[in-house]
C-alpha cells in the first residue's frame, strides 16, 4: 500500500510538472473571461500578447540565468539606457539598420560585464546587477540629457508597432527570440550544461564542464536578449525615453518564477516561461480593466512570485520524500 501511494503522489507530482502551468493558465483565462466584460475578445488578447513582448524577450534570457541559480535585476534600466543609444544613433543616421547592432553590442557588453566579474571575481549576481541598474538609469539620463528622444525613423517604430499583416511585429520577434532560444536551451551541448551546472557546479565540473565558461555565455544570451528588447520597448513608445522602463525585471523574473523554474537553480523550461509570461499579462489586463490601483497591482505581483517559491520549495521537499 506504502509503494502505490508512492507511486501515485509521484505520478500526480509528474503530471503537474508538465501540465500543472497549462491548467494554471486556463483557470486564469476562465475566471478572467467570466470576471470582465469582452476579456476575450480577439483585440483584447492580442494587446495582452503585444503588451507582454519585451518583458517576454527579457524573461527567454533571464531563464538561463536563473537556471543557473543566478539573477538579473537590472534589466529595466538596460533597456532604457540600450534603447535611448539606439535611438540617438537612429536619430542621428536615418536607419533602423545603424541602430540594431548597437542595441545587440550594448546588449552583449553589459552580459559580457556582468558575466565577467561574475565568474573573475566570484561577485553575487545580485550585487553586480544591482550595480548596473545604478549605473545603466544614470546613463540613460546622462546621454538624453534627462528629456525624451524624439525623432525616431517609421522603420525603428516598426519594430514595436508595425504589423506583417494581422500579426504584430512584436510578437512575431517574441516568437523568433522563443525558437531560438529553445533551441539553444534544448538541443545543443550548451543547453545540457546550463542544467547540469544550475543542478550542481561541482559535479558538473568534475565531469569536465566549466561552470564559469556556461555562466559567461549565458549573460551573454541574456544580454542579447536585453538588446532585443530595448528596442521592442522604444519601438513602441516610439521615442528614446530615459525613464522607460521601470519594474521590467519584475515582471520579467515573475513570468520565469511562475512558469516553474527554481529560483535554487538546475530547472526550469522555456515554455513554462512562456507561459508564466502569459499568465502574468492576463493578471496586469484584468487588474487594468478593472482599475486596479497600480501600487495594489505591485502587491499583487510580490504575491505571485513569493507563492510561486513557496510552490517550489514545497514541490521539491515532496520529490524528496518520494525518492
Amino acid at each position: 500500500m506504502s509503494n502505490e501511494k508512492t507511486k501515485r503522489k509521484f505520478s500526480l507530482g509528474l503530471f503537474y510538472s508538465k501540465f500543472g502551468i497549462f491548467l494554471i493558465l486556463a483557470a486564469v483565462f476562465i475566471i478572467a473571461a467570466i470576471a470582465v466584460p469582452n476579456f476575450a475578445s480577439k483585440r483584447n488578447l492580442m494587446n495582452i500578447l503585444i503588451a507582454i513582448s519585451c518583458t517576454t524577450v527579457l524573461a527567454f534570457g533571464a531563464t538561463f540565468i536563473i537556471i543557473l541559480g543566478h539573477i538579473n535585476i537590472a534589466y529595466g534600466s538596460q533597456i532604457a539606457f540600450i534603447g535611448c543609444a539606439a535611438v540617438l544613433v537612429n536619430v542621428a543616421t536615418g536607419s533602423v539598420w545603424a541602430a540594431i547592432p548597437v542595441a545587440l553590442v550594448l546588449g552583449l557588453f553589459f552580459g559580457g560585464l556582468s558575466g565577467f566579474f561574475i565568474t573573475k571575481f566570484n561577485t553575487p549576481a545580485f550585487i553586480m546587477t544591482l550595480a548596473l541598474t545604478e549605473a545603466c538609469r544614470g546613463g540613460a539620463v546622462l546621454i538624453t540629457g534627462g528629456t525624451t528622444v524624439q525623432g525616431m525613423t517609421p522603420d525603428f517604430a516598426f519594430v514595436g508597432q508595425g504589423y506583417v499583416g494581422p500579426i504584430p511585429m512584436s510578437i512575431i520577434i517574441m516568437a523568433i527570440c522563443f525558437a531560438i532560444m529553445w533551441v539553444i536551451l534544448n538541443k545543443t551541448v550548451f543547453g545540457r550544461h546550463v542544467y547540469a551546472v544550475g543542478g550542481n557546479a561541482n559535479a558538473a565540473k568534475a565531469s569536465g564542464i566549466k561552470p564559469q565558461r556556461v555562466v559567461m555565455k549565458a549573460f551573454l544570451l541574456d544580454g542579447l536578449m536585453v538588446g532585443v528588447a530595448s528596442m521592442l520597448l522604444m519601438g513602441r513608445l516610439n521615442a528614446g525615453v530615459p525613464a522607460a522602463g521601470v519594474s521590467y525585471e519584475m515582471d520579467a523574473i515573475t513570468a520565469v518564477v511562475v512558469g516553474g523554474t527554481s529560483m535554487s537553480g538546475g530547472s526550469g523550461t522555456l515554455r513554462g516561461t512562456l507561459v508564466g509570461a502569459i499568465i502574468v499579462g492576463i493578471i496586469n489586463n484584468v487588474q487594468t480593466l478593472l482599475g486596479v490601483d497600480g501600487n495594489v497591482q505591485k502587491i499583487v505581483k510580490g504575491a505571485i512570485i513569493v507563492g510561486a517559491v513557496v510552490i517550489d520549495v514545497i514541490t521539491k521537499n515532496s520529490a524528496k520524500k518520494v525518492r
